[in-house]
């Protein structure tokens, strides 16, 4: 237990983005429009589809450890170009590209570390729990970075904002640190036995995909995941232009994300609860459909303390989705090629976003109310026609018990 809890404890580190409340103002004083930013998110993604694969089997071949540390390595390094940019749209590209290499690194890896050390010590049952433990940290640090960053740049100036940056990068190399100084348990693939020996790069490869082509409840999950997505990232930056038109106080930009960020803690900590609570069917129908009813209430009412309600209410329910869904993925794959197949499984993700940000950045930079509609509409759509039960999240293991 003691890798899984220094892992939770780099994480918190890694989540000390002090600039979250003000990023999209930060830009906008830049002269780059909500369009282009969703643009560099584009230029993100595109590096993700670029390396999702490569860096997936990386985890499986030399260590998930290594890869979650090279990962950490590299959003260090893309402050560089970003810190020299100015006003160079190129150069805010390139820090996005290397950003989305990095992500491609935690992608599948960090679920695969934590889901083969709980099976490593036979507590494999427990992935919600610990899994939501982890988002739930990295929660806090979002909350305590906003609030503090919040308040430092309250009055929205530049020389406040890049102080705010210059923070993120001193908890970035903390939580790298952290990540050393793991110890990574043999992966193996079934329960304790030895670890599997190095394969080539192509059969992790060919293995994930027959896994993918052949297993249809592990269809229907990641197809649930990626059509029902809650664009978190756009609520991430389109929030501060939502609080702007509702005129919200400027002290309200950190506050709210703090809140948010709070509450958050606990609707991942303690997602495994609603399948106790609910069963399987109805836990899913709310933690899909509850996000784009908020979404269309956001394009429709513009009051500023209904606004603040919204904002945090859609960024808190968002993060019962990601414990919830990185269990049963992960119930229908073996340890042996783990980060591989969730990394697949986020490359086809990330071709669903390098679509639609760019789409809703542009309509939202057009008519934010509209946008925020739209939005919600079109994951409303994905959470019902994807719809998961209980049986697609069943192993025939599990069948059989019951």
């Amino acid at each position: 237990m003691k890798n899984i809890y220094k892992f939770i404890a780099s994480e918190f580190f890694l989540a000390l983005y002090f600039a979250l409340p003000i990023s999209t103002l930060f830009f906008i004083a830049k002269g780059i429009p909500f369009f282009q930013i969703m643009l560099l998110e584009s230029f993100l993604v595109v590096a993700m589809l670029l390396f999702e694969i490569p860096t997936g089997i990386f985890g499986d071949k030399f260590g998930r450890k290594w890869s979650i540390a090279a990962g950490t390595f590299l959003f260090i390094v893309s402050w560089i170009p970003w810190l020299l940019a100015d006003n160079n749209f190129w150069l805010y590209a390139l820090s996005e590209f290397i950003t989305g290499i990095a992500l491609t690194f935690y992608s599948g890896s960090e679920e695969a570390l934590m889901y083969d050390e709980l099976k490593y010590i036979g507590k494999e049952n427990q992935m919600q729990k610990y899994y939501g433990l982890y988002v739930g940290i990295r929660k806090v640090g979002v909350g305590l970075a906003s609030l503090l960053g919040g308040y430092l740049a309250i009055k929205h100036d530049m020389p406040s904002f890049y102080l705010l940056f210059k923070l993120s990068i001193v908890a970035e190399i903390i939580s790298l640190l952290i990540i050393l100084t793991i110890k990574e348990s043999p992966r193996t693939r079934f329960g304790n036995e030895k670890a599997q020996q190095p394969q080539k790069a192509m059969v992790f490869l060919k293995n994930g995909l027959t896994l993918l082509k052949n297993n249809k409840k592990l269809q229907r999950i990641a197809l649930l995941m990626i059509f029902s997505t809650p664009f978190a990232m756009i609520l991430t930056w389109g929030y501060q232009l939502y609080f702007q038109d509702a005129h919200v106080s400027n002290a309200w930009f950190g506050v709210a994300a703090g809140i948010a960020s709070g509450i958050s803690v606990f609707t991942s900590i303690f997602a495994h609860k609603l399948e106790k609570w609910f069963g399987v069917d109805r836990s899913m129908l709310l933690i899909t459909l509850i996000p784009p009813v908020l979404w269309i209430l956001m394009g429709l009412i513009f009051h500023p303390i209904i606004a603040i309600i919204l904002m945090i209410a859609n960024w808190s329910i968002t993060n019962f989705r990601e414990p919830i869904f990185t269990d049963y993925q992960n119930r229908h794959i073996e340890s042996y090629n783990r980060a591989t197949v969730l990394s697949t499984i986020s490359l086809f993700g990330n071709v669903y976003a390098l679509i639609m940000r760019p789409l809703f950045g542009f309509l939202i930079g057009y008519n934010l109310a509209l946008g925020f509609i739209l939005l919600g509409i079109v994951i409303l759509i994905g959470s019902l026609l994807f719809r998961v039960k209980t049986e697609h999240t069943q192993t025939s293991e599990q069948i059989f018990v019951s």
